[in-house]
């Protein structure tokens, strides 16, 4: 079963671009595949980011391929 977030690096390599370009295009909701979560919330000293899986493949035209075990017949 695969994680419903992936990492700023996975998104990057599969957008083909830096990821502080992703975090950038995410902060000003350029791209509404992730989120921001300002650091006062998390109390880390930088900002985090989640990006949702299904969303960035949506946004990519790529088809979530189901594994064996979560499809249905």
């Amino acid at each position: 079963m695969q994680k419903e977030t992936i990492s700023i690096s996975e998104a990057a390599h599969l957008l083909g671009c830096n990821k502080q370009a992703i975090r950038e295009r995410i902060r000003k909701k350029i791209w509404t595949f992730g989120e921001v979560i300002p650091k006062e919330k998390t109390g880390n000293e930088i900002d985090s980011f989640v990006i949702y899986r299904r969303k960035l493949y949506k946004h990519l035209g790529i088809e979530e391929v189901q594994s064996d075990e979560t499809q249905t017949t």
